[in-house]
């Protein structure tokens, strides 16, 4: 006669998220969460210490520069009260330097939640895969470093542009890239991609390949086409008439597709 087994039989978890993916995602909403309890002052007081100001970095490589700022500004002042503008500009560029430490704090703020529900979404979507490959650690550093990358590209493009950037998307964009390097190996089927082992295992396309795969060439070209009709504006954000970053999404993109290799530990596709 068979035993019976007194214990209930296992669960599978509702969303079989890596532990480091759960964790970031509360950090975010909990930051989240606590600037929605601050006054609007104190609230502007922590964007303007952890955000990312171009002009900031611009100004401390570049001082002379400070006319070129202001110009810009008066520019970008039509139909708007420019004495408002410019005390904003006197707030952001006087109160203590370049403060290098915003090319990457910027990435733990969002303007609003749905613009974290956004970015939420597709940090656990593209992000779970990559943090199962590389661990934690690993998983971290790519995020930190396409977070650095894209704030670089964003000042690039933009280096007089006083308009704090804040978002997680120049970290998610790498870990997007990073992911690609793997997931649309042939004879994957997405499902699997939520067994640590299954992923340790897929070998890697190196990036001289990557190009052959028709599913990866595809996906990578959908994403760089909306990115940039969604930052130029001329698509609209979920019915509103607002733009993205996408300088600082590909920034982020191109450093993860080209540092996965680093930090990779997995299968290699020879």
């Amino acid at each position: 006669m068979a035993s019976h087994d007194p214990r209930p039989p296992a669960r599978e978890p509702a969303f079989n998220l890596p532990s480091v993916i759960v964790q970031l995602l509360a950090v975010l909403a909990l930051i989240q969460a606590g600037r929605s309890l601050l006054s609007d002052e104190n609230d502007y007081l922590l964007m303007s210490w952890l955000a990312f100001v171009p002009a900031r970095l611009t100004l401390w490589l570049s001082p002379d520069k400070l006319d070129d700022v202001v110009g810009a500004l008066a520019q970008s002042t039509v139909g708007q009260d420019v004495g408002d503008r410019l005390q904003l500009a006197r707030l952001l560029l006087a109160d203590g330097g370049v403060r290098l430490w915003t090319l990457l704090t910027y990435g733990f703020l969002h303007g609003s939640w749905l613009h974290l529900a956004s970015n939420g979404l597709w940090l656990a979507a593209f992000g779970s895969p990559v943090a199962r490959r590389l661990g934690p650690g690993r998983f971290l550093n790519l995020l930190a470093l396409s977070t650095i990358g894209g704030a670089l590209l964003h000042w690039w493009s933009r280096d007089l542009d006083l308009l704090p950037l804040v978002g997680a998307s120049a970290g998610i964009s790498g870990a997007t890239a990073a992911a690609i390097r793997f997931v649309f190996a042939p004879g994957l089927r997405f499902g699997e991609l939520g067994n640590d082992e299954v992923v340790k295992a897929i070998p890697a396309e190196p990036l001289g390949q990557l190009w052959r795969n028709s599913r990866a060439v595809l996906f990578t070209g959908i994403w760089f086409v909306t990115n940039i009709l969604f930052g130029a504006g001329l698509v609209p954000i979920f019915g509103e008439a607002t733009s993205i970053a996408w300088e600082a999404h590909i920034g982020g993109f191109l450093v993860g597709l080209l540092l996965f290799p680093l930090l990779d530990r997995g299968q290699k596709r020879s």
